[in-house]
């Protein structure tokens, strides 16, 4: 052990109140030459000082020696896990962590330290750790975020110093590749236009969890500041506070989406009032309205919609239609594709709106052929006949033109002269009632 080379004590006088108030202070250096370490020593009797200087002095060696834990340590050490939590927050907080994230991550390091009986940092270990996870009745994805939150908690105390490493630090991760809980699929078209004919007041908020992709939490929190309606290009900017990744992103939106929004918005809207505040779905509106369009919430592979359907919808139908792959990924928010289509690819120049635009526009309760079957136009008239919405006037000629690209793209060409327009007059007004379109009278 070497010596503390040097201590020494000095007396200072001041005034205060009129009187003279006598203290003193003092420094060590435990080399020769060294950095000399002062200390208040709160006392006006010059032994008394020394003494207090010389325990600083011995302290300090003792912890140089590595025979005492530093101060930092000893006082986390005395500290409670719960106490330490708290702290935490306060460190977090101050980063500008999202509140749920915050919330989530104390909680979870309390329930640990409460039920693994921890009462200090002195109890956690890797073992006990262990212990309390096979007891843990959840999902293997909810067991690695409960070991993400500690890891991050202890990692803090560590690089400030407060503990001398973390005792979880090796303990391998639960694997959740190939284990989620709930496996879910996309809608169907059909599906989609059912829903949004019984949809109500809800139907702008499905359509934009459907035409942004993005999450339920970040599509209620907008308010009426975040929507861009009355530009040529319309988009929705969602904040930073609202993510789940901690980015701002902008959406393009489609401009029958921006045209309802805008009829939507009341007069005297308030920036800051929220879209939806009073016509979001709960998730019991949800699976109501999932009953009454005739949507089957678990398919026979076990597969169920939800909220999260309708994001994974958008990737699915843009895939389908054609949507750039990083344009998607830019939409999403997504960072794992692969290194071409991203390290690559130019996001400003990315035409969003263009991208977004080759998404199917799907109308409640619009009728949707199955996918790869052609569709000639006498469909969507019969398709407005049977939903209510008003549909323009034909001709008796239109519906000659469009029964005889019919018969061509169903192969009945026999059809072709039984449809001629010189003497299937009777014919045709008979096939359009059937099919419930009233013809122009010339």
């Amino acid at each position: 052990m070497s010596k503390v080379f040097r201590t020494r004590v000095y007396k200072r006088t001041r005034e205060s109140h009129g009187k003279t108030v006598t203290t003193y202070r003092g420094y060590y250096a435990l080399e020769a030459n060294g950095v000399r370490v002062w200390k208040v020593l709160g006392t006006p009797d010059k032994a008394i000082a020394e003494k207090r200087l010389m325990e600083f002095a011995l302290q300090a060696q003792r912890e140089q020696e590595g025979f005492a834990a530093p101060r930092a340590m000893r006082e986390t050490a005395a500290k409670t896990l719960f106490l330490l939590a708290d702290e935490y927050q306060a460190e977090l907080a101050c980063r500008g962590v999202a509140r749920k994230q915050l919330r989530d991550t104390i909680v979870r390091i309390k329930r640990i330290a409460a039920e693994a009986r921890w009462r200090s940092v002195s109890d956690i270990t890797a073992d006990s750790f262990v212990r309390w996870r096979a007891t843990l009745m959840c999902v293997p994805k909810t067991k690695k975020e409960y070991q993400i939150s500690l890891n991050a908690f202890l990692n803090w105390l560590a690089n400030i110093g407060r503990i001398l490493g973390n005792p979880i630090a090796k303990v391998e991760k639960v694997p959740t590749r190939g284990k989620q809980v709930r496996p879910y699929r996309a809608f169907t078209e059909a599906e989609l236009s059912r829903l949004f004919e019984v949809a109500g007041k809800r139907l702008l908020a499905y359509q934009m969890l459907l035409y942004t992709g993005q999450r339920k939490s970040e599509v209620r929190a907008l308010v009426w500041d975040d929507l861009q309606l009355e530009i040529e290009k319309p988009y929705v900017l969602f904040r930073v506070d609202t993510m789940k990744d901690d980015e701002k992103r902008a959406v393009p939106l489609r401009r029958e989406l921006a045209a309802q929004l805008l009829a939507f918005r009341p007069k005297d809207f308030k920036p800051t009032q929220r879209v939806f505040w009073w016509c979001w779905p709960t998730y019991d509106y949800l699976r109501s309205d999932f009953k009454r369009a005739g949507i089957e919430r678990k398919d026979g592979l076990g597969r169920v919609v939800h909220f999260h359907s309708f994001r994974k919808t958008m990737q699915t139908l843009g895939v389908r239609c054609g949507i750039n792959q990083r344009a998607a990924q830019e939409i999403l928010g997504h960072s794992d594709a692969n290194l071409t289509a991203q390290a690559y690819t130019d996001v400003a120049s990315l035409q969003l709106h263009d991208e977004i635009a080759k998404l199917p526009w799907i109308p409640a309760g619009q009728i949707v052929p199955p996918a790869g079957q052609i569709v000639p136009p006498i469909w969507a008239q019969c398709g407005a006949h049977f939903s209510g919405v008003p549909s323009p006037v034909v001709s008796l000629a239109d519906i000659l033109r469009q029964l005889q690209v019919l018969s061509e793209a169903t192969g009945t060409n026999g059809l072709g002269h039984q449809l001629a327009p010189q003497g299937a007059s009777g014919q045709i007004i008979e096939l359009a009632a059937r099919a419930g379109i009233e013809p122009a009278t010339k």
